[in-house]
């Protein structure tokens, strides 16, 4: 059960993607008819982003949408989120304050016997970096950051930073009692109204730890309890936030030229037994405000406009049960910089459809069960 190398939980996640690629749609064609009508809905787009905004919506507190007819209509039932008034797109760069001395106080040595196992890391990650070169199938991943791994260790905490963007902090002792019921655990998934006063104690115990690295604001959507006999622990799953805006989730960086940062932690009476941070900490290098998005009546016209247009399809099958409005990764490589750009995120969560076999098939057919659309000029940024 236990990892031994969670240490380089980046390095962890290479070894567990396969290679991804993309295949770019084609824009025109000999007699022009794709570019064609890819114009006209760009153009339909563009007259919807600058009608004026509805001000009865803002009293909108349930959203159930029916956009097109028929079988291949698309609809949604779900909570209409909270809409910052401030917000803007966001620059983000490799953090040059995660030093050794940060980490050391990350770190909260009870003993005062430190080692550094820094160099030993890296090399470990150096020899994972090869043999995937040289194997059969190589796994092929993109990096947000390029700094040294640093990782300390006192024998009874560990922790270290990774790239200039990550983290990671392990209490070995809380750590082993609790994987010693992961498995054979009930696991209770908490609904919100469940996970309200466990989620501000966790975000509290939480902030109080990413203080140290200047982590001041995260979005928790998952938290799952692990309970057998005396022993509980819970599973906080979150992303980072800016402004009271998280991080689109439900994808994960699966392919080359993908960042999603993501947090995971198990918290117990006792206190933080481990925490992994992947791609959290890059430091805000530049900001623009954004001077007006999209409401979720223009929304349902480029919805529609896109569903027409055949960008995405519907399914009678499908209801789409989440619409979030979040912060969704663009990872300039060439540049190392990870531009956040807002979107409304519309979705039915992979893990109900997966259980379904009715939306199982409908998805398998071509439905749509996942769309990111920029709350600022309504152009797709992605969907599935």
């Amino acid at each position: 059960m236990r990892n031994k190398v969670w240490g380089l939980f980046v390095v962890t996640m290479w070894m567990a993607v396969g290679i991804c690629g993309c295949q770019k749609a084609p824009e025109s064609s000999a007699n022009g008819d794709i570019l064609h009508a890819k114009e006209s809905v760009e153009g339909e787009v563009a007259a919807i982003v600058n009608e004026p905004e509805s001000a009865a919506e803002h009293e909108m507190q349930e959203i159930n949408s029916v956009i097109g007819t028929g079988e291949h209509g698309i609809r949604i039932q779900a909570q209409m989120p909270d809409v910052p008034k401030d917000v803007k797109t966001i620059v983000l760069g490799e953090n040059e304050t995660l030093t050794k001395d940060v980490l050391t106080e990350f770190l909260g040595s009870g003993t005062g016997d430190i080692r550094d196992l820094s160099e030993e890391a890296q090399k470990e990650l150096e020899q994972a970096e090869a043999e995937n070169e040289q194997g059969e199938e190589r796994a092929v991943c993109s990096i947000f950051g390029k700094a040294p791994i640093y990782k300390l260790s006192d024998g009874q905490k560990t922790a270290s930073f990774s790239y200039g963007t990550g983290a990671y902090y392990q209490d070995e002792s809380l750590y082993e009692k609790c994987a010693s019921i992961y498995k054979s655990a009930a696991e209770t998934v908490l609904e919100e109204a469940e996970n309200a006063d466990i989620s501000m104690e966790a975000e509290k115990i939480l902030l109080t730890k990413l203080s140290q690295i200047g982590m001041a604001e995260i979005d928790i959507y998952k938290v799952t309890k692990y309970q057998k006999e005396n022993v509980i622990f819970y599973e906080i799953e979150f992303t980072p936030s800016y402004g009271g805006i998280g991080v689109v989730h439900e994808f994960g960086s699966i392919a080359s030229g993908e960042i999603f940062p993501s947090g995971k932690a198990w918290i117990c009476e006792d206190g933080i037994v481990t925490l992994s941070l992947d791609a959290c900490l890059g430091k805000v290098e530049a900001q623009e405000e954004c001077k007006a998005v999209l409401s979720w009546s223009q929304m349902e016209k480029i919805l529609g406009t896109y569903l027409n247009s055949g960008k995405i399809n519907g399914s009678n099958q499908m209801v789409l049960t989440e619409v979030a409005f979040l912060y969704y990764p663009m990872f300039k490589e060439a540049d190392n910089k990870l531009e956040l750009v807002p979107v409304w995120h519309i979705y039915t969560p992979m893990s109900t459809w997966m259980e379904n076999e009715a939306l199982t098939e409908a998805v398998a057919n071509g439905s749509t069960w996942s769309i990111c659309v920029n709350a600022v000029s309504g152009e797709i940024v992605r969907s599935e």
